[in-house]
This record gives structure tokens, C-alpha cells and sequence, in this order.
């Protein structure tokens, strides 16, 4: 024999949120294999020696773009990821850039997000002899953010979502 118990909409409701309230979970992001989770979103620095449209590309393939980063937390931690996957700080592309802009003194982020944070080292970006029209960090192996010809190889560093 089956019992049935009656149950209105409302003591089914009641019933359903006094279980989720006794249920307690944290949803934790992952990121693909390799990509390192910070903040709210994947990052991976890539070594391999690439223009800067070529690293876009290849941040692109991954489902991602050249990194932009908001904050001196964000800064920090990507330079801490080149360090930690190089052993050094080495000079590396990012995705601001002012080739896809108007004009030479606005500059931008390759993934489409506010330009509200860059961090430039003293007296940059100063397109140095002209044509210097994208971001690297790490100017030097130092704290430096740099503009930059665009055919330079450098490593790089990708962001995405989870």
C-alpha cells in the first residue's frame, strides 16, 4: 500500500524552502586545465614568442583574448603568473592596444571592457620613434608597463571566462 500525504502549492512550497535553506553549497569556478582561476576570471600566460596580433589569435583560439586587467590585485597577479610559469619576469604582451582605435592616445582593451586601469610606467605611453601601438607588461623584467611595436615577439597572457 502507498500512502499519499496531500499536498497544497503552498505547504509544497513552504516545504521546498525550509530543505534549500538546510542545504548549503558553494558553487566554485574551475577553469580548463592550465588556466588559473583569479577574481572572476581564467587567466594563462603563454611563452611562446608571438606578435601581438598572433597572440590574440592564439588567446582567441582558446576561447579567450589578450588579458585586460582592472585593478593593481589584477596587475599584480599577472605579472606574479609570468613569474611563476618563467622562472623571471619576462617581458609580455597584454591586450591594450591603440591600433583599433581613433587615435593615437586612446587606447583600449583587445577583449572589449573599460580601459579603466593600465598602470603605466612614468612618462608611457610615449609611441617612441611612432608605431609603438600595443601594451606589454614586465617592460625590462621590470614593473613597467610599456607601449610597444606590435611586431615584437614576446610571451603573453590570455583571460577568459570560466
Amino acid at each position: 500500500k502507498h500512502v499519499i500525504f496531500p499536498l497544497n502549492a503552498r505547504r509544497l512550497a513552504t516545504l521546498l524552502t525550509n530543505l534549500m535553506n538546510k542545504i548549503k553549497f558553494t558553487i566554485t569556478p574551475s577553469c580548463p586545465a592550465g588556466w588559473t582561476w583569479f577574481g572572476s576570471r581564467c587567466f594563462i600566460f603563454d611563452s611562446s614568442q608571438k606578435n601581438w596580433t598572433d597572440a590574440k589569435s592564439s588567446c582567441q583560439t582558446l576561447g579567450g583574448n589578450l588579458a585586460s586587467y582592472h585593478s593593481t590585485a589584477e596587475y599584480t597577479f599577472i605579472r606574479e603568473l609570468t613569474r611563476t610559469a618563467a622562472g623571471s619576469y619576462p617581458t609580455a604582451w597584454v591586450g591594450g592596444n591603440d591600433r583599433e582605435t581613433v587615435s593615437e592616445t586612446v587606447w583600449k582593451w583587445s577583449d572589449g571592457s573599460q580601459f579603466d586601469f593600465k598602470n603605466w610606467g612614468n612618462g608611457e605611453p610615449d609611441n617612441s620613434g611612432g608605431g609603438q601601438d600595443c601594451m606589454e607588461i614586465n617592460f625590462n623584467g621590470r614593473d613597467y608597463v610599456n607601449d610597444s611595436g606590435c611586431n615584437s615577439q614576446r610571451g603573453f597572457v590570455c583571460v577568459r571566462g570560466p
